[in-house]
């Protein structure tokens, strides 16, 4: 899953070349941006808020490695948050990943963080909305505040791999399978992992009290009872003009 998704070209903020930067306030459709994606990476910290709204599932991210991932549609391109208008669902949780567009840390190959922006977005122009840079060149309190919380969601998904690879080496995650009717042809999505609450259960002693003091067992009971949140993404494409789906039991390759 791209950490880059959403950003058409993405750029180094640069105090001179975007000095009379402005971002327009929210307006209509702000979220076209995230209109044709079915999922977006997670921090495990949004779990308790993500799993009111969406299945929270891993993704395969190579060399035995998983991502944590909130499933936004049951299709290709289907993103069914946001609506015909460019908006985001109301009284729905807001992922991070969303929240911090057009601003992204793009890490380079020494590990240094550079904060670049989306210069594609409409938002952004130089006469209406808030400026990103003060007069003198300093960040203003906009900006200022992107950047922390892109530094603090760069922490949290760093967090975030110390889960799913703690998880990945307890041998706990398994794939799952979602399998769609549509006019009466079966689809599937595949690619997905859970946690197997068999092995989870089999655990020793040490292992579980482990999962328990780090926080983990939590977040990892939070993602069981998260997908549940399956059928609502069906009743919702059926609502839209879809069919029914259902979740197919994970079977380990």
């Amino acid at each position: 899953m791209a950490e880059m998704i959403f950003y058409e070209r993405p750029v180094a903020l640069n105090r001179e070349r975007h000095r009379n930067l402005k971002l327009r306030p929210q307006a209509d459709g702000q979220f076209n941006f995230a209109r044709h994606t079915n999922s977006v990476l997670m921090a495990a910290a949004e779990i308790e808020e993500a799993i009111k709204d969406y299945p929270v599932v891993f993704v395969p991210a190579g060399e035995g490695h998983y991502v944590l991932a909130g499933l936004l549609g049951l299709r290709d391109q289907e993103n069914l948050f946001v609506d015909a208008a460019g908006n985001w669902r109301v009284n729905t949780y807001l992922p991070a990943f969303v929240r911090r567009y057009p601003f992204v840390l793009a890490e380079g190959g020494d590990g240094q963080l550079t904060v670049c922006v989306d210069e594609s977005y409409p938002g952004l122009n130089e006469s209406e909305g808030e400026a990103l840079f003060a007069d003198d060149g300093t960040d203003t309190p906009l900006l200022a505040g992107a950047v922390d919380f892109l530094k603090r969601f760069h922490i949290e998904m760093r967090r975030t791999r110390e889960f799913t690879d703690r998880l990945a080496a307890l041998d706990l995650l398994v794939p799952k399978t979602i399998q769609v009717n549509r006019g009466g042809k079966q689809e599937v999505l595949e690619g997905l992992y859970i946690v197997d609450e068999q092995k989870l259960r089999g655990l020793g002693d040490a292992q579980s009290l482990e999962l328990l003091r780090s926080g983990y067992l939590f977040w990892i009971y939070a993602h069981l009872c998260s997908l549940g949140n399956v059928e609502r993404l069906a009743r919702m494409e059926a609502s839209a003009g879809g069919k029914v789906a259902k979740a197919a039991k994970g079977k380990k390759k």
